[in-house]
């Protein structure tokens, strides 16, 4: 993913933030990706 695509995807998540728990439950997926990312880059 560039960072024009991140930047894009960022701000469509920002726009479906509504309330706090919202932010919480984007936070944790993010948080999940970025372990993910980081098992993937280091089997490499």
């Amino acid at each position: 993913m560039n960072k024009k695509e991140l930047e894009a995807f960022a701000k469509q998540a920002v726009k479906s933030i509504k309330m706090e728990v919202d932010l919480t439950d984007l936070r944790k997926m993010l948080t999940k990706v970025k372990a993910s990312g980081e098992r993937r880059l280091n089997r490499h």
